[in-house]
């Protein structure tokens, strides 16, 4: 019977080549989009939920309440860990993981790693690690040794063992005590190597900077308020005694506890690794079921257009004997066949295209058969009834006495579903290219944005951060400004945008009423104002030459200043930071941080005694010049520099992730609604190929017809856009609501999407109606 079918199925394909290889183009399409955004989706949604314990940790963040706002850190005091384990039964484990940028040095270079962490010796016991050498009951237990991860492990040691070998960071011997299995990629932080640590040396909540990320893990599921009244008691007990000694009025703390697996969706922190969007990753997922969809109602539908010409075959099989459910076993089997070359197809399609769109997505989503599983073969089942069980049914319910007469005909039913089901494919394509030209458009806009400065050819250069490197700090501002190409140096803590210090402000006006809000400080020099091309609005810069400014000299920007409600800053007394005297000057307000947020005031003071970073105004192919300069002074470090434009540029990164992916999907969309409309206009075609012959004979003009059928497929595309624009309209102004500037929506933006559609269907879909309308009549009038 399996050879009957198999004979059956593959002499109806190649009788309607065409056919199957629309069906095979427009499933295996929905389908590896289905499969890629499963991927991308799956990764999204299960970010460190390979740690065996997951469902019992949490992470404990904080928020610093001062009077002028709320400040959100990912990170927490260093004693909060050990005291939230010794006062509460519940904690089983809690632990401490500290970034810690080093350089290594191996084979005579310098290699910077940036994803080494400093641990406490427990964290073995709460994250769950594979260790290929050592134990995690002694790998952290002893000054000076280091976990490395086992591609850390080969990139210094080779492929022999590393356990008990020396790795020299910043200049310091660590002994290898562990190698451990690399870390799956989606790993909310990205660890390269652990190394061991005294936190019990940092004994104060508030004098320290807070640099560790504290994980709890509890003996079972955490009851989430109850943490809160914990962490609460916290606070009341060790906090607010060390505010209330260091009389820190006005200032508060708390304490927050996120599941592990919220932690790669936690928003709007500082101190924090790139994070994910969770509203992201379901509205992809809604719309790779969508695409799937729309690409088995195009299959449906192209099997019933072309049902009339196996009509007269069903009739003569049924007048022979054949049951209804052998009707339908055979042509669940050819659908069987059909979908099952789609899938691999499409697997191919996914497996060839994962690199792209992993470049795109910034990601490192892999092919794996098993852990994917559970999701092919339950969809590969679904797939295969949803596109055949309809066919099967219709294709065996016709009538043999009409089919053999010749009066059997697509009913009006079939006709009227198919156009509402591709009108609901178009308001999809609409909406995502509308979303496409609105993501495009505010890119531009913000890269043609005035940030107020010049951030061309500057390059960055951090200095190592270590109290002998930086005693050679102005040797090596002097010899970089004694370079030819070098045409301005600038020394500070650089013109950052994350990690910003800041300070409680005090000013006072002129009736004696003091006013305090927190402030984002710039330590700077003289030359950061020319090197950045900052104009003044009133005063004058910071200088030397001014033996006040080194202390009591502040320069402020113009939104410091209308936040004070100063008419005249010049003179007005200020003190921050330790700092106490007059504003000098006032600057035009630059932006400093993405255009996401709105410009916020600063407060700059002269200080290049804690330089942290250079900023080179050069040309980028000179670089190589300052490459030999950093040598003389820092041999034992590696030279790394970034240009300003370069890290401006990465605050928009996940809106070019956004736009790419808009891009693939809505160009997957198109491709797949431009098949349901040509299988569309083709089931017309049929319909009204009589009509069409009576109309020449009663004397329409070829134009005429050709109006008649195009009218069709333009009434579902006007009646698509009249429902998908606004819609697309409403998520186009929520987005660019995140934004402080962007863009303006414009009437351009909403007709070019409706025009790209008009013109690509009637590109698509001219063939078939050329066809329709030079229809011979006496061809199609024959039978009557």
């Amino acid at each position: 019977m399996i050879k009957y079918y198999l004979s059956l199925t593959f002499r109806n394909l190649r009788k309607h080549k065409g056919l199957a290889i629309m069906n095979l183009v427009g499933l295996s399409i929905g389908i590896a989009a289905c499969i890629i955004i499963f991927f991308y989706v799956r990764s999204e949604l299960t970010y460190d939920l390979y740690n065996e314990k997951a469902d019992r940790i949490v992470r404990i963040t904080t928020s610093l309440h001062t009077p002028e706002g709320d400040i959100r850190l990912a990170t927490s005091p260093y004693p909060l860990a050990p005291a939230l384990k010794n006062a509460y039964a519940e904690v089983e484990e809690a632990v401490r993981l500290q970034q810690y940028s080093t350089v290594v040095k191996s084979n005579g270079e310098m290699v910077r790693e940036s994803h080494f962490y400093q641990a406490d010796p427990q964290i073995f016991s709460v994250f769950t690690f594979r260790f290929l050498e050592g134990s995690p009951a002694t790998a952290l237990s002893e000054p000076n040794s280091i976990v490395l991860t086992e591609t850390t492990a080969k990139k210094y040691f080779g492929a022999g063992p590393a356990l008990g070998k020396v790795i020299y960071a910043d200049g310091k011997p660590l002994q290898v005590s562990g190698v451990v299995k690399n870390r799956p990629a989606n790993s909310d932080i990205q660890i390269d190597a652990l190394l061991s640590v005294n936190f019990s040396k940092y004994t104060s909540w508030m004098g320290e900077d807070f640099s560790a990320y504290t994980f709890v893990l509890f003996r079972s599921a955490p009851d989430y308020s109850k943490i809160a009244r914990n962490l609460q008691t916290m606070v009341d007990e060790f906090v607010k005694p060390e505010l209330m000694r260091d009389e820190q009025t006005g200032v508060s703390l708390s304490f927050e506890a996120e599941p592990l697996a919220m932690v790669h969706f936690s928003k709007d922190k500082l101190v924090d690794t790139p994070k994910g969007n969770r509203q992201f990753a379901y509205f992809f997922s809604v719309l790779a079921v969508f695409i799937l969809f729309m690409a088995l109602l195009n299959y449906i539908n192209n099997s019933i257009i072309k049902s009339a010409e196996r009509a007269r075959e069903v009739g003569v099989r049924k007048v022979s004997g054949a049951l209804p459910a052998q009707l339908i076993s055979q042509f669940m089997f050819e659908s069987l066949v059909l979908v099952a070359f789609a899938w691999l197809i499409a697997i191919g399609i996914a497996f060839l295209t994962l690199p792209f769109f992993n470049s795109i997505l910034e990601t490192k989503i892999t092919f794996s058969w098993q852990s994917n599983f559970i999701f092919i073969v339950p969809a590969f089942i679904a797939t295969v009834f949803l596109a055949g069980l309809y066919p099967a049914f219709v294709l065996s319910s016709f009538q043999p006495v009409k089919v053999l007469k010749g009066t059997w005909k697509h009913g009006k039913s079939i006709v009227l579903t198919r156009r509402i089901l591709t009108g609901g494919q178009y308001v999809i394509t609409i909406i995502l290219i509308t979303g496409t030209i609105a993501i495009f458009s505010q890119l531009r806009y913000l890269q043609k944005k005035d940030p107020g400065f010049n951030r061309d050819q500057v390059a960055l250069i951090a200095l190592p951060n270590d109290s002998i490197y930086k005693q050679r700090a102005e040797a090596f501002y002097q010899a970089l400004r004694a370079r030819p190409e070098v045409k301005g140096v600038t020394a500070g803590t650089g013109l950052q945008s994350d990690g910003i210090p800041m300070s409680n402000t005090i000013v006072t006006s002129g009736n004696g009423q003091r006013k305090e809000t927190m402030c984002n400080y710039f330590f700077i020099d003289k030359d950061f104002l020319s090197v950045l091309k900052i104009p003044l609005a009133e005063g004058r810069n910071l200088s030397p030459d001014f033996g006040t400014d080194l202390k009591q000299g502040f320069l402020v920007n113009e939104a410091f200043v209308r936040k004070m409600g100063w008419k005249r800053a010049i003179d007005q007394p200020i003190e921050g930071f330790e700092r106490k005297g007059k504003v000098v000057g006032v600057v035009r307000d630059f932006y400093y941080k993405s255009f996401h947020n709105f410009l916020e005031p600063l407060v700059m003071v002269y200080d290049t005694v804690g330089v942290l970073d250079f900023m080179v105004k050069i040309n980028e192919k000179d670089m190589a010049g300052l490459k030999s300069t950093w040598t003389d002074f820092f041999p034992d470090q590696p030279f790394a520099y970034e240009f300003l434009d370069t890290r401006f540029n990465a605050f928009y990164r996940k809106d070019v992730l956004t736009m790419n992916l808009f891009n693939c999907f809505t160009f997957l969309a198109i491709i797949i609604s431009c098949l349901g409309l040509y299988s569309l206009i083709s089931l017309i075609a049929i319909q009204r190929t009589k009509e069409m012959g009576i109309r020449k004979v009663l004397g329409a003009s070829l134009l005429h017809i050709i109006f008649i059928l195009v009218r069709d497929f333009l009434k579902i595309i006007l009646i698509a856009a009249f429902i998908g624009l606004p819609v697309a309209g409403y998520f186009v102004y929520r987005w660019l609501s995140s934004y402080a500037y962007h863009v303006q929506m414009a009437w351009w933006m909403f007709l070019l999407p409706l025009l790209l559609v008009l013109l690509i269907s009637l590109l698509i879909t001219g063939r078939e109606v050329l066809r329709a309308a030079v229809v011979n009549p006496v061809d199609v009038l024959r039978a009557d």
